[in-house]
């Protein structure tokens, strides 16, 4: 019994500490897309917003690689992936903005399920934790786990997200649809997508066959016209990408106040 719950506790301390360790520099290093897309709204989010998140995961983790009791490591973690498995059952089918555009995705049953085992493993570990030292040794590998995952999710995300700047970039239109959840938040912040681009930013609603051609048929997507109207590069999809276009095309003109259209 001793051995089962030491492996318990192991397995809680390195996947619990590997992952709010991703989540946290994820957060940090990509925090305007985990500004968007955060699923708490409202009032609720002064309390569970994403700056208040990232401290508490923080705060977790780091208490987690002290030399602490580990019975109080494993006890924070399992109570942290306790309140996620509950988070995401509550908010099944919205977007998880725990890991920002790194690994894009929606809270579903097999999300609480992995909280859950999480929370699980930490939470029989307290029963026969290990000591000091064994402790320290296991968190420490979780964020070693974690140094490797960002390093390549990081390296994956600028490969996938990058667009060459065009040339000669007189307006770019973001294009946004009605029914798209993640549109919406994007419009929201228009003043701050402004800023980015040296040229007119138009935010366009799509309601035309015509208009959804020129967004590439999926949304958000941001298009950059050259001085004659065309477009002078394929259709950026997704925040890391309109944010890369936005901040790389040099531009000619003014910069008048964006606006958007329906």
């Amino acid at each position: 019994m001793k051995e089962f719950t030491a492996l318990c506790g192991a397995g809680g301390l390195v996947s619990g500490v590997a992952v709010l360790a991703l989540s946290v520099a994820a957060k940090l290093v990509d925090r305007e897309t985990t500004r968007v897309v955060w699923p708490v709204t409202g009032g609720l989010r002064r309390l569970a917003g994403p700056a208040q998140a990232t401290a508490a995961e923080a705060l977790v983790a780091v208490t987690a690689l002290l030399p602490t009791p580990a019975g109080l490591r494993l006890g924070l973690l399992g109570a942290v992936f306790t309140t996620y498995t509950i988070a995401a059952l509550l908010m099944r089918g919205r977007r998880c903005g725990c890991f920002g555009s790194w690994i894009p995705a929606r809270f579903t049953t097999a999300h609480a399920a992995g909280c859950a085992v999480v929370a699980a493993l930490a939470l029989t570990g307290v029963l026969g934790p290990p000591g000091v030292r064994l402790a320290c040794a296991e968190a420490g590998a979780g964020l070693a786990l974690a140094v490797v995952a960002a390093a390549w999710l990081r390296h994956r995300s600028r490969a996938a997200g990058h667009v060459e700047p065009p040339a000669d970039v007189r307006r770019i239109v973001i294009f946004t649809t009605e029914s798209c959840r993640y549109c919406a938040a994007l419009e929201a912040q228009r003043d701050r997508y402004q800023a980015m681009a040296d040229c007119p930013v138009e935010f366009r609603r799509a309601d035309t066959d015509e208009e959804v051609r020129a967004a590439g048929g999926a949304f958000p997507a941001a298009v950059a016209y050259g001085a004659d109207g065309t477009a002078v590069a394929d259709a950026a999809h997704g925040l890391a990408a309109i944010r890369d276009l936005l901040r790389h095309s040099a531009a000619r003109s003014g910069r008048p106040g964006s606006q958007v259209t329906t």
